[in-house]
């Protein structure tokens, strides 16, 4: 069953020709920053910050980032300085841009129908734009934030993969904690919106006139009534392919940082009941299932022949390591280290590593990729049970 839909927003919530609208967002934004840079030059490193974002498959790296580390040492001023400045164009100058667009009055119905079925609803537009940005082609798409409750909305503060990487669908599940089987994306690029998503296990609606034979499709108004009739399988095959899961370590990794950065200090250590973990609780398993028996079997695996995996009881690790009372930046920061280890690990693998066998005691005959796969189930229980943590009102 579907329980969350993801949709993109230019040319699909949105009428919006970005051969028209880019250019013009681009000549408007450098003329604003002409006092500073020549405009020429500011939009040639304004590029090159946002090739730097659409590369990056650094999971601890937001697009901001990618972007800042690449674009302010470039134009060789301070970050300080010229931000402010940009911060007031979107303010002043982006709004007029909204005359280039078109609202299609569809988008409105779907959102609303989306909802009033239950169904979580997630802005998916590729986060190359920061927030102020995207909020405002919500609101000339008729669908502004004011009136709707996003369960998500991907921009380049919080979002740490760009279109069409796998990756930046896997975050958004894991920031949902939701299984591709539960989520449907809906756009209208084939390549940027559709065969990623599809490729990650999720159901997938082309926004066209004339839609493509790979894709069920047509236009918004039929979004609603296709939802209704889709059935998404699980697809472990697809789920065991390597790319997928290295996409979901990586977007998972990305989703917790997402979530927990900047959390208060009583947030981390609030249980929603007492039989339920708190955030720290959550992280400190996370890091020590990694630690201790994830990276363990996947160096066992690659260096023994077809070795006895034994079973762990992580749960009871929680009372016993006292993790409510443990330094949660530190609990964080040691996961982030050790999931990088993991990655570095098998990205280096080729198809007949992947392969390797081994016996588990509970699963019996496995493989390599079996269990890494597992692994990474295992983070997509624990962030939906981070997502709920984080959203309970026990105080």
């Amino acid at each position: 069953m579907i329980t969350a839909l993801l949709l993109d927003l230019d040319n699909t919530l949105l009428e919006n020709d970005m051969e028209d609208f880019i250019p013009t967002y681009l000549k408007r934004l450098g003329a604003y920053m002409a006092d500073m840079v020549p405009p020429d030059r500011f939009i040639t490193e304004l590029l090159h910050g946002t090739q730097a974002m659409m590369e990056n498959l650094d999971p601890t790296v937001s697009m901001e980032q990618a972007f800042a580390e690449t674009f302010y040492p470039a134009l060789g001023l301070p970050e300080s300085v010229v931000r402010p400045q940009i911060g007031d164009f979107y303010t002043t100058v982006f709004p007029t841009l909204h005359t280039l667009t078109t609202r299609r009055p569809e988008a409105e119905q779907l959102v609303q129908s989306a909802l009033e079925a239950g169904i979580e609803v997630a802005i998916a537009t590729n986060p190359l734009f920061p927030r102020t940005a995207i909020e405002q082609r919500l609101a000339w798409a008729g669908v502004p934030v004011e009136r709707y409750n996003y369960a998500l909305i991907t921009s380049y503060e919080y979002s740490h993969f760009s279109k069409p990487h796998l990756e930046f669908y896997a975050e958004i599940l894991g920031r949902l904690g939701k299984s591709p089987h539960e989520a449907a994306m809906i756009g209208n690029d084939p390549e940027d919106d559709l065969a990623p998503a599809q490729t990650m296990g999720m159901s997938v609606f082309h926004v066209s006139r004339s839609p493509l034979d790979a894709f069920p499709g047509g236009q918004l108004i039929d979004v609603i009534p296709w939802l209704e009739r889709v059935t998404n399988q699980n697809h472990p095959e697809a789920a065991n392919h390597s790319k997928i899961i290295l996409a979901r370590l990586r977007g998972y990794l990305a989703a917790l940082i997402s979530m927990v950065t900047s959390l208060d200090e009583k947030i981390w250590t609030r249980r929603p009941t007492d039989d339920q973990w708190a955030p720290i609780e959550i992280v400190c398993h996370l890091r020590d299932v990694e630690k201790e028996v994830t990276l363990p079997r996947v160096k066992t695996i690659l260096t023994e022949t077809d070795p006895h995996l034994p079973p762990f009881d992580t749960d009871r690790w929680a009372e016993e390591r006292d993790y409510i009372h443990q330094s949660s930046p530190d609990a964080l920061a040691d996961f982030i280290q050790v999931r990088k280890q993991t990655i570095s690990l098998l990205t280096t693998l080729n198809m007949e590593d992947w392969s390797r066998s081994a016996r588990h005691s509970l699963f019996g005959p496995t493989t390599l990729t079996e269990v890494v796969n597992i692994a990474t189930e295992h983070d997509l229980i624990h962030l939906a049970q981070m997502r709920s943590a984080l959203e309970s009102k026990v105080v």
